[in-house]
């Protein structure tokens, strides 16, 4: 956040110094067009003239500099994005990541942000199985399918990420009984379909979710962790 206020402070700046300076030419240049007077007498005197001259080339070289400070700080901002990419997004799936997700959910800090989310924990039970049967490059191949389902599913819903190996998450915003059943059902029928064009490795799920506004659990960490231990814990 500091990183992104000092970016926009000195961009600000920046363009404050240029459009200062291009002024100063524009009107450097029309004195001399609309004033034939002050021309004669500026071209008449040649140290004038010298010193008129080196100030204009070095206040053209500074609004040059202005310009590659410009193209830095894009450069910048690019590199920064590229590396808030790597730091926040799964780089085998393009969702969140751990990091992105403790970021997203940093968000709900109250009890009242928690109270009618629906925390939905996912994992792909069979992905030991085509790991050993087909090789780990059909295993990613079929994580990557699922994360792209997941999202496609659950963009609508709330926030969804792959919360490292092969647990992924969906929070579920607004959720009660019949907006689970619809998501449950979307993406259940988003992998059956998936399933009919794969048979050979197919997507099996193993899920478990906690509906808050039964459970009433206070915060989202303790959220999570509910949730996770019921998608381990039962059978």
């Amino acid at each position: 956040m500091q990183e992104k206020k000092f970016v926009t402070s000195f961009r600000h700046a920046k363009m404050i110094q240029f459009g200062i300076l291009l002024a100063i030419e524009i009107t450097f240049f029309l004195i001399l067009i609309c004033n034939p007077s002050t021309s004669r007498f500026l071209y008449s005197s040649k140290p004038l003239f010298l010193l008129c001259a080196t100030i204009w080339v070095l206040m053209l070289f500074y609004l040059i500099c202005l310009i590659y400070d410009f193209y830095k700080l894009r450069s910048f901002a690019l590199e920064s994005h590229a590396l808030n990419k790597v730091a926040y997004l799964d780089e085998l799936t393009g969702i969140p990541n751990r990091h992105g997700l403790d970021v997203i959910f940093q968000t709900y800090n109250t009890p009242e942000s928690v109270r009618e989310i629906c925390c939905y924990m996912l994992t792909i039970s069979n992905l030991a199985e085509i790991n050993e049967e087909l090789g780990r490059q059909a295993g990613d191949a079929v994580i990557q399918a699922f994360a792209e389902i997941l999202e496609r599913v659950g963009d609508s819903f709330g926030t969804v990420g792959r919360n490292g190996g092969n647990d992924f998450i969906c929070a579920i915003n607004h959720c009660d009984e019949d907006t689970l059943n619809h998501f449950t059902a979307s993406l259940t029928a988003e992998t059956d379909a998936y399933n009919l064009e794969h048979p050979q490795a197919p997507i099996r799920l193993r899920s478990a979710y906690i509906l808050n506004s039964e459970e009433n659990i206070a915060g989202f960490p303790e959220l999570l962790i509910a949730t996770y231990n019921k998608l381990y814990t039962q059978s």
